[in-house]
């Protein structure tokens, strides 16, 4: 019995880390829903779709501008309709720029430009931060009464930023267990809160 519940477990924690709950809304899981676990997301599966539309077409609006593509490094994240852009432009121009390609798109509601004005980090700081952010997701997953497959997570050059429809109480936590994951400079919230 005591296998069967570690491996149960061992599962949702790569669910988790990889990302599939962001792409669905309720599931459970065969042998998690046994156990009693629920991943959920509060946006409907027409907001999660739109999400995802709008950084489809964002990203490859970005990706197809030359000069951003050479000489930036920009990604784009959508919560809820709420647009997150960082990475880095060597300019101020470039940075404006990819902000108003972003603003093009009518279904964003909020846009927070978090790009900087510096060369573009290197490809071992981006694993970096791509192993961080996995760190903080597995953070999360463990802590006590947190819902952590309603957060977005991500980080660019060890700031992590943290997105999501929750509450107060569920953002408190997030962010406190954050803040103690090794390798976290900053913790920038950008949740949605509902009661």
């Amino acid at each position: 019995m005591m296998l069967s519940i570690s491996i149960r477990k061992i599962f949702f924690i790569l669910l988790i880390v990889i990302g599939i709950p962001s792409c669905i809304p309720a599931v459970f899981m065969a042998g998690a829903a046994a156990a009693g676990v629920v991943i959920y997301d509060q946006r409907s599966p027409k907001i999660m779709f739109d999400d995802k539309n709008i950084i489809f077409t964002v990203q490859n609006a970005l990706n197809n501008d030359s000069e951003l593509r050479n000489k930036s490094h920009v990604t784009i994240i959508v919560f809820n309709h709420i647009a997150l852009l960082v990475g880095q432009t060597p300019t101020v121009e470039l940075r404006n720029r990819a902000e108003t390609l972003v603003k093009a798109n009518t279904k964003i509601k909020i846009l927070y430009n978090e790009l900087t004005v510096e060369q573009p980090i290197s490809d071992v700081a981006r694993a970096g931060d791509t192993w961080l952010t996995t760190k903080v997701k597995t953070s999360l997953l463990a802590a006590p009464g947190l819902n952590s497959a309603s957060l977005k997570v991500i980080t660019e050059n060890g700031v992590v930023y943290l997105l999501g429809l929750t509450t107060r109480t569920q953002a408190q936590i997030a962010t406190a267990k954050t803040r103690t994951v090794a390798g976290v400079k900053k913790v920038v919230k950008l949740f949605e809160y509902i009661n």
